[in-house]
């Protein structure tokens, strides 16, 4: 006879941590705080799965011994999206995913069916901010799942009365919340300080419930019922993309910096930059060759090459790119024929602006290296 059961896990409520360190770095070029949402999808493929299925009668005891039955399934495809927000180095978002995949084989005959998930999770992920173009990240998250699944074939048990109860496809259907977890590594690439890049990898699951199916109706006249134990755990690769809300604009082409009055007691070249950048300019190439030229015209001396940023974006964050852009210097000073040992490289951030300004004000001519003649 046909036999349709009721699948899936229980439910949940997510709470996730809150509240990043005081001290934490912020992330990249754009404010501390931003709120952000995407799309995402890809990959997934559940693990494969050996439910444990018995038959109950009408008080739940066991009539039959627990049978194990395999289920594999096909890869297949995830989609969903994010809504969150990122505080330096943290994110905190909200996520609704959905999940699909079909069964490939199984220990039913001529075994087939489905099995495809609604999640909605609380994920927390922290981003390493390295001073790299991509930036790896990793996080957890745990949420509430609906499962459903409709696995079937054909199978026969019997009673130890010698009643037979036959199922065919498909054997067990249904679907039900449970709690859900995840594990998530992966790397962002920010593409421009609006828009961010993701490629995960998540590891979901729940965990393991029995469910109570369908009743069924023996030639003998008996009700029984069957019940299905198993959980449901995928692997996933997503690709997401990230659009922040409260980046900068894009910044206007900053003036050419009028030439500061030599120091009476020393001589000072300057070398600017754009915003966020530390390639050297064609402008930039015609100061550094003068103060080549400056040095080898005199005696050997050793010089300062020290890098600063403007007030926008995080400390952390601008004394690697201050850091950045005195060693990009240094390096060309080096090829116009000054030896490296003849010059204190450093990078002192947001520490000494040019022009004092509030934070957040992009000044040209805080994004600068100078370069010191004793």
């Amino acid at each position: 006879m046909r036999n349709r059961c009721l699948l899936g896990a229980g439910v949940a409520l997510a709470i996730a941590f809150s509240g990043a360190g005081a001290q934490a770095q912020f992330l990249g070029p754009y404010p501390p705080g931003a709120f952000y949402l995407g799309p995402e999808g890809g990959w997934t493929k559940l693990t494969n799965e050996t439910p444990s299925i018995a038959v109950r009668g009408p008080a739940g005891a066991i009539v039959t011994p627990s049978v194990t039955r395999n289920v594999s399934f096909n890869s297949g495809f995830n989609a969903g999206a994010r809504l969150g927000y990122a505080w330096g180095p943290w994110r905190f978002e909200e996520e609704y995913s959905y999940r699909y995949n079909s069964v490939a084989s199984g220990s039913f005959a001529n075994a087939t069916g489905t099995a495809h998930s609604n999640a909605l999770m609380t994920n927390v992920i922290y981003d390493f901010t390295l001073g790299w173009p991509i930036t790896p990240h990793i996080g957890a998250g745990i949420g509430a799942v609906n499962v459903y699944r409709s696995v079937g074939g054909n199978a026969t048990v019997t009673t130890p009365s010698g009643a037979t109860v036959t199922f065919t496809s498909p054997a067990f259907s249904g679907s039900q919340w449970s709690f859900g977890y995840q594990a998530i590594a992966g790397i962002r690439y920010l593409i421009n300080p609006a828009l961010a890049l993701d490629i995960d990898y998540r590891w979901f699951g729940t965990p393991s419930q029995t469910i109570r199916g369908a009743h069924v109706t023996t030639p003998t006249g008996c009700c029984l019922f069957t019940s299905f134990k198993s959980s449901y755990n995928s692997n996933n690769i997503v690709a997401s993309l990230t659009m922040m809300f409260g980046a900068p604009p894009p910044a206007a082409p900053p003036p050419a910096p009028p030439a500061p009055p030599p120091p009476p007691t020393h001589q000072v070249y300057l070398v600017f930059f754009d915003w966020d950048k530390y390639n050297i300019t064609p402008e930039a190439m015609q100061i550094l060759e003068a103060a080549a030229a400056h040095w080898k015209a005199g005696a050997a001396v050793q010089i300062q090459v020290t890098g600063y940023t403007d007030l926008t974006g995080s400390p952390g964050y601008n004394q690697r790119l201050s850091e950045r852009r005195a060693n990009a210097v240094a390096t060309v000073l080096e090829r116009l024929g000054i030896p490296r040992n003849e010059m204190v490289v450093a990078g002192r951030g947001m520490n000494d602006p040019r022009v004092p300004t509030p934070l957040g004000v992009r000044e040209p001519q805080n994004r600068r290296v100078e370069i010191v003649f004793p």
